[in-house]
């Protein structure tokens, strides 16, 4: 088992019961990439219940996506039972307490984004949870075309180092949860205060998206770049201040809890350039990131 080198990507704690009489096997390997951590298991049938009491401090609300590759997987959070066959792909909150069953011997990748980075705000809408995640949805594509190729302990991958293939995955895992949770536009006869609404939500789920634009705003609601300005304006807003307090908000987080470097944050919270992170930061702040990191801590 090769366990994560970030100290805030934590595959939650848990404890398995397995159902089998016969001989008992558990295949587990787990990797971490930047902030996003990653295990793929197979194994006999069995009940795994998580322990959060157990995870460090220091670690992130997560949400975790399950692709279960053989058998199936019956997830129980709350009252809420919810069962996902082989092929489906499963969203739901790591942050509450949940357990699975696994009713037949199985196969099962599960990718563990850090909540923080797909929603500002740090929570998973509770419509969004123990869902099944289509077949044909862009963001799933995604995922399932980086798990192929995700590297064994010590291998090299094209993806430019570990946080260069954190960001690609978070990328799919926002994109994914859009498609569950947001249209793909409203028509142009959108109030106002929707629209703002609307525009802030997508703001919350793609910050760290380097493209994210009031250009791109505009278009997925199908309004123009002018009715996008002059809605915030009668809201007491700015476009580019919103994604900017976005990003401000998720790299404090970053900031606060890990040992990323100012220029891997700058890239995790949607800026391409640091020193134009570190602009920004300063505006917001009066100094510098690192600077910030120093007294904070």
């Amino acid at each position: 088992m090769r366990l994560p080198t970030d100290p805030t990507c934590v595959l939650v704690q848990m404890t398995a019961t397995t159902h089998a009489e016969e001989a008992v096997y558990r295949r587990m390997r787990r990797h971490s990439f930047g902030h996003v951590g990653l295990a793929q298991i197979a194994s006999v049938p069995q009940t795994v219940t998580a322990h959060l009491g157990e995870v460090p401090a220091q670690a992130m609300e997560s949400t975790q996506f399950q692709l279960v590759h053989s058998g199936s997987l019956i997830l129980q959070q709350g009252d809420v039972q919810t069962r996902f066959a082989a092929g489906d792909l499963a969203v739901y909150d790591a942050s509450r307490p949940f357990s699975f069953v696994y009713p037949r011997e199985f196969r099962t990748t599960i990718v563990q984004v850090p909540t923080v980075l797909l929603r500002a705000r740090g929570v998973l809408p509770e419509s969004l949870n123990g869902r099944t995640v289509a077949g044909d949805s862009t963001g799933r594509l995604l995922l399932e075309g980086m798990l192929r190729g995700v590297p064994g302990p010590g291998a090299q991958h094209g993806y430019g180092g570990p946080y260069a293939l954190s960001h690609e995955l978070v990328r799919a895992a926002r994109s994914m949860l859009i498609e569950l949770g947001h249209g793909e536009g409203e028509p142009d006869g959108l109030r106002t205060d929707r629209l703002v609404e609307k525009a802030i939500d997508r703001i919350h789920a793609s910050f760290a998206d380097p493209g994210l634009t009031a250009a791109t705003l505009a278009s997925a609601f199908h309004v123009s770049v002018r009715t996008l300005f002059a809605a915030f304006e009668a809201e007491g807003r700015t476009v580019g201040a919103t994604i900017r307090a976005a990003r401000t908000a998720a790299a404090e987080r970053l900031l606060l809890t890990t040992d990323a470097t100012v220029a891997e944050i700058a890239h995790a919270v949607g800026y391409t350039d640091v020193t134009a992170f570190i602009r920004a930061w300063k505006a917001a702040t009066g100094t510098t990131p690192a600077r910030w990191r120093r007294s904070v801590r």
